[in-house]
Parts: C-alpha cells; structure tokens; sequence
C-alpha cells in the first residue's frame, strides 16, 4: 500500500505513514513531520548504497574497495596514501585496512610500496585499473543518482542540497 505521499515500502517495512502511526501510538511526543523527514533519510539512505553496491558489484569491486578508491582520488595526484590516514579517513582499525588493501593488492586496484622518504613508512597508490574501476563506478552512480533527481526541477535539487548540506554541518558538529 503506497504512503500519502505514493511511496511504496517493500512486503517485510511498514510504509512511513504506518511507522509514524505506530511510533505516535507508543510515543505521544513524537513530531510526525520530523519523523517523516528522518525515516525518509533513513530510507533512503540504506536504498542508496544496496544499488551502489548491487553497481560495484557488476564492475566487480565491492562498496568496501570502492571506498578506499575514492580515498586515493580525492588525496589527488599522484592518488598515493599512508594505510594509517586511508584507516582514519574510512573510519577503519588498522588491522582491517591492511586486510583490505591485501585483497585490493591481489586485485590489482591498489600498490603497497615502501616510502622512499622514510623505508619504515608503506605508501597505498591507485593503479591505472582501480582508477578505471573508479571512472566506470562514477559513470553508473551518475547515471543513478540522475535518475533518482528525475523528478525535482534544478531549483528543487538547489534547495535540496542545501537544506541537506545544513542539516549535515549540524550533525558533523
């Protein structure tokens, strides 16, 4: 059954209207509006990255990998980072980079090499392969992410991306 607003939840999610509903039942101070807001994001959220990752599948590279790929092109050229930055950046223990810059080694997306500054230090680089993978996973997210907008005129996507930059400095701060 769609909500008020056409949306349709999958068979095993309540729709939102039914959620709100549910949640007034048990929370009398609950704001309908914000939680509508707030499960939407949420929603919306966990649809996002399941077809992100359904798209990095198909190039074969998981969320996980594309991730570190995105790390090593926003650092710039020459797309080079330390395991201990890429681990913080990502939000990862050290342990669990390693393993996962091992599989992308093996991979061929990714380089470990010794810092020739300082030979204690290793340096992750971006191969010409995981720069592809990343060139190819951008191309199908845009054409996603375009897909996904079809519907909100530029200045609704302006609004939009505003509204959402604030609420993410607050969050973030």
């Amino acid at each position: 059954m769609p909500d008020s607003d056409g949306t349709t939840a999958p068979a095993n999610e309540p729709t939102l209207d039914e959620q709100i509903a549910a949640y007034q039942r048990e929370f009398a101070d609950l704001d309908p509006q914000v939680e509508q807001i707030v499960s939407a994001l949420g929603r919306l959220n966990r649809r996002m990255n399941v077809a992100y990752g359904r798209q990095t599948a198909t190039l074969g590279i998981s969320n996980a990998e594309w991730e570190v790929l995105k790390a090593l092109v926003l650092a710039g050229q020459p797309y080079r980072m330390g395991p201990g930055d890429l681990a913080k950046q990502l939000g990862l223990t050290p342990a669990a980079m390693t393993h996962r810059i091992d599989r992308m080694v093996a991979e061929e997306l990714v380089t470990r090499d010794r810092d020739e500054a300082n030979r204690v230090r290793v340096i992750v680089g971006l191969t010409d392969t995981g720069r592809q993978k990343w060139l190819d996973a951008m191309e199908l997210a845009t054409d996603f992410e375009e897909d996904l907008l079809q519907d909100l005129s530029t200045k609704e996507r302006g609004i939009l991306g505003e509204l959402l930059t604030r609420l993410l400095v607050r969050v973030e701060s």
